[in-house]
This record gives C-alpha cells, sequence and structure tokens, in this order.
C-alpha cells in the first residue's frame, strides 16, 4: 500500500525546465542585436548630422570671412596616397603663393578641422566636386567662385554649395 501511495504521488517541480531557460536566453540575444545595430545606427546619424553641421557652419563663417576681413578665404579638401579622402579640411586666407593658414579658425587646429574624433569618427568625406577641383573658396566681397554647383558628399548626404552665392543645401544620396 505505501508503495502505491508514492507512485500516485505528483511531484510538484518549481522553476523553469532547462528547454525554457534556453528558449528565453536566446530570445534576450535576438532583442539585444537588434537593440544594438538600432543603437549603432542612430549614433551614426547623429555623428553625420555633427559633422554636416560643423562644415555648413565653417562655409558661412568663410563666406562672412571674406566679406568682413575683405579677403579670398579657401576650405581646401585633400586625399591621402591611396586617392581616399582625409577626414579633414584646410582653411586659408589669400590668394595663390600668399596663402596662409588661418592658424585661429574656430574649431580647428592651426587651421585643420578634422571630422576624425569621437563625435563623428563614423563619418567619411566621399567625395568632394568644386568645378572638379577640391577648393571652395569665398573672394573679398564674399561671393563664391564656383560656376556650379559644388557638393561635399558624407556617408548618405550630399552637402551641394550654390554658386556666387555660396549658400547650401543638404540632400539624400
Amino acid at each position: 500500500m505505501c508503495l502505491k501511495r508514492l507512485t500516485n504521488l505528483k511531484i510538484n517541480s518549481q522553476g523553469f525546465t532547462l528547454v525554457e531557460l534556453i528558449i528565453i536566453i536566446v530570445f534576450i540575444g535576438i532583442f539585444s542585436v537588434v537593440a544594438l545595430t538600432r543603437t549603432n545606427l542612430g549614433l551614426n546619424t547623429i555623428q553625420e548630422q555633427i559633422a554636416i553641421d560643423q562644415i555648413t557652419n565653417d562655409i558661412d563663417l568663410a563666406r562672412s570671412m571674406a566679406f568682413a576681413k575683405h579677403e579670398t578665404i579657401t576650405i581646401a579638401f585633400s586625399k591621402n596616397n591611396e586617392g581616399v579622402f582625409n577626414k579633414n579640411y584646410t582653411i586659408y586666407s589669400g590668394m595663390g603663393e600668399d596663402k596662409a593658414l588661418i592658424l585661429d579658425f574656430p574649431n580647428s587646429e592651426n587651421g585643420v578641422v578634422a571630422l576624425d574624433n569621437s563625435k563623428m569618427r563614423a563619418v567619411d568625406i566621399e567625395s568632394v566636386d568644386f568645378d572638379d577641383g577640391y577648393e571652395l573658396q569665398f573672394i573679398p566681397l564674399g561671393d563664391c567662385t564656383l560656376l556650379s554647383d559644388g557638393f561635399i558628399e558624407l556617408n548618405s548626404k550630399i552637402i551641394t554649395i550654390k554658386p556666387i552665392t555660396g549658400n547650401w543645401v543638404i540632400s539624400d544620396k
């Protein structure tokens, strides 16, 4: 009788089974990957917007400086040895052989504005075209010397600079 009673006794176990735990861990992993991917995409968008703000503010400042100081101001982009655009640009005053770095240009280090810092690390300058060159120039009256639209292409955005006025427009690729 005692054995029969023990076999009919149901054991009420509390907790999760191994299969349930594995399923929960897999779901947590999937949700973590999705969340981190979305966070990374969001950070890249923010970093690109910071770079756009930096470049467009510098374009506006260069135009204003050309007018205020009554001299030519140039924003020059360059490529490295592999033909890839550097993550910086240089600000000059003057023309030709009289061209000199503007050492005290805001947010620059001795006239070089770097986009390779922690705020903009994911941003690349993919292409630059100012009348088949890499220099955007403002003459003493603040006019832009471009004959046609100029372009600065970043990861997913394009900054278009208009001739004469130097006004800019941002668009998606």
